[in-house]
């Protein structure tokens, strides 16, 4: 007897029958007629939605469905409605759920409901801004596609706030209009128009979006000339004149850790840090370099703006920080503030040259009985193991070099 062919438990002719009335509707329906056809264009989805969306768990990267409800969000947009925009936005998050679907449909779906969310009235726009999160949510999740153990630095006050994200082994993160360059992440500028749309895209990059800023003179792994198959390039130095070590950095000292009154870290992050998958529901985290260009006003010029531009391009003069930054985006957050957990990520502690007895004794009770934790993957006796590596957390004192003006070296302490 002849049987059909099944596509994952759907038989082949149900499979190729659906995406066939997907692929006619879409063609027939194109962006450029939806004005005059909105109702029908809504009428045919509804009615045909709970069909057509048997087959998503099956096609390869959803595309014929993701225009399909493309079309539909449009179709919305000219005739929007509470209710309609509510079942819209259920169909929307229905789709998302299904992990084949690919971030770039994810992303311009979330574009287009903030967009029609805001066309509905303003006092909607909270709405609009949860969408345009989700937006950026995935526009972010598609730039992350690599996870690093980095060693990085970051030079501290000595603050209440220091204090208490030793105590809880918490990284603090800010939104980008919090920084003391003007000129740092220069999609906030960007956006910050008189067009409607964009003050509400701003007002959710400043939500969702936090960075943490670190010091290291090390590059990133990066492929050798950009060739995706080709060599890695590892232990780069980002300035190969540079041979002092990050911890002695005295503009950093003067600039961030409070003349010298204040501390510098050590991190050693895990791979694990980094969120690369951003799975609905979750936050998106990853490391990149700050790339430091001679010219930033090209970038106020432009029609689009890439992320690397977006959150990783400073001007020159900034060039002595050897900035490694963590990017978090969070669709869930609001605010200018978040903090992520880092348990067993701090290598060792430096105190300034002019650091207060009194921030030592505090800084050293809190972290007295802290190890730092590191975790490798080995083969011993033919078999994976993780080994786990537990070692106190070092202390130093950093001094004025006596062989050399205007250099520091840092004394252990015991």
């Amino acid at each position: 007897m002849k049987t059909d062919k099944t596509t994952h438990f759907m038989p082949q002719n149900q499979y190729d029958e659906i995406l066939k009335e997907i692929i006619e509707f879409v063609d027939k329906y194109t962006h450029d007629n939806v004005d005059n056809n909105a109702n029908v264009i809504i009428t045919a989805f509804e009615t045909n939605h709970n069909r057509w969306f048997q087959i998503v768990p099956f096609m390869k990267d959803c595309k014929e469905y993701a225009e399909a409800l493309m079309l539909y969000c449009t179709a919305i947009d000219k005739q929007p409605t509470y209710e309609s925009l509510q079942k819209l936005s259920s169909y929307i998050s229905e789709f998302e759920s299904y992990n084949l679907a690919h971030h770039g449909y994810r992303k311009d779906l979330y574009y287009s409901l903030g967009i029609t969310w805001h066309h509905l009235g303003r006092i909607y726009d909270t709405f609009a801004i949860d969408a345009f999160k989700k937006y950026i949510f995935y526009l972010l999740g598609m730039s992350s596609h690599t996870a690093y153990s980095p060693i990085c630095y970051s030079f501290r006050k000595c603050t209440t706030y220091l204090y208490q994200s030793l105590t809880l082994e918490q990284l603090n993160l800010s939104s980008p209009c919090t920084f003391n360059d003007p000129f740092d992440s220069p999609i906030v500028s960007l956006l910050d128009k008189n067009d409607e749309i964009a003050m509400l895209i701003r007002t959710a990059y400043l939500d969702c979006v936090k960075i943490a800023c670190f010091v290291s003179n090390v590059m990133l792994p990066f492929q050798k000339d950009g060739n995706i198959s080709g060599e890695i390039v590892r232990n780069k130095r980002k300035q190969e004149d540079n041979t002092s070590e990050e911890f002695q950095n005295e503009l950093m000292w003067a600039h961030y850790a409070d003349y010298h009154r204040g501390i510098c870290i050590k991190y050693h992050f895990p791979n694990s840090l980094t969120s690369l998958y951003s799975e609905p529901g979750t936050s998106v985290k990853y490391f990149r370099d700050v790339q430091y260009k001679d010219d930033l006003s090209v970038l106020t010029e432009k029609d689009s703006i890439t992320i690397e531009d977006a959150f990783f391009a400073k001007s020159k003069a900034w060039i002595y920080e050897n900035e490694l930054r963590l990017i978090l985006c969070d669709p869930n957050s609001s605010g200018l503030y978040d903090s992520i957990d880092i348990p067993n990520c701090i290598e060792a502690i430096y105190f300034g040259v002019n650091c207060a007895n009194k921030d030592i004794k505090i800084i050293r009770e809190i972290m007295k009985n802290r190890e730092f934790v590191t975790k490798q993957e080995r083969i011993v006796d033919k078999k994976h193991k993780t080994i786990e590596t537990r070692t106190p957390v070092s202390f130093y004192q950093m001094e004025f070099d006596s062989k050399k003006f205007g250099s520091l070296i840092a004394k252990k302490l015991q």
